[in-house]
């Protein structure tokens, strides 16, 4: 008699994971809802990347970069901590978001009044994406779940 070879080695039965299970409540985003909050909050972030790599391609310094050879390194990370951050709070499905990005998009409007007087045309831009924060926003609380007023009677 020949031995034989289990080429399969014999699988313990794993215990099933537990699947996050989130219970939407009033002050939550709809599904659907979340995703354009994160993503379009995503772009946003984007945005204030492509203008730093113009801002250094152009030689033009926003007055959060400040130019070259005089790097306001404390500073750059500063335009990019609402769009992130709000875009990781929509993907753990926080409450209350589009208040919170109304928040945002103000500091994003308050980074681009510093460039007001030094570059005009960034700044520009910089309102654009703010404006662009407050309107997905705004938008989201369509999506926004509200308490039921007859179940609580």
């Amino acid at each position: 008699m020949e031995p034989t070879v289990d080429l399969e080695p014999e699988l313990q039965p794993q215990p099933p994971k537990r699947q996050r299970v989130v219970v939407l409540q009033p002050g939550h985003l709809l599904p659907g809802w979340g995703n354009l909050f994160w993503t379009g909050w995503l772009l946003i972030g984007g945005g204030f990347g492509a203008i730093w790599y113009s801002s250094r391609v152009t030689g033009l310094s926003t007055w959060w970069l400040g130019p070259q050879t005089e790097a306001r390194i404390w500073f750059h990370p500063l335009p990019f901590i609402a769009p992130f951050t709000l875009s990781f709070l929509a993907l753990r499905i926080t409450r209350h978001l589009p208040w919170y990005g109304m928040v945002g998009s103000v500091a994003a409007a308050a980074i681009a009044v510093g460039d007001l007087a030094d570059q005009p045309r960034y700044a520009a831009v910089e309102f654009a994406l703010a404006g662009a924060g407050l309107a997905i926003s705004v938008a989201s609380l369509a999506g926004l779940l509200r308490a039921d007023k007859g179940a609580a009677a």
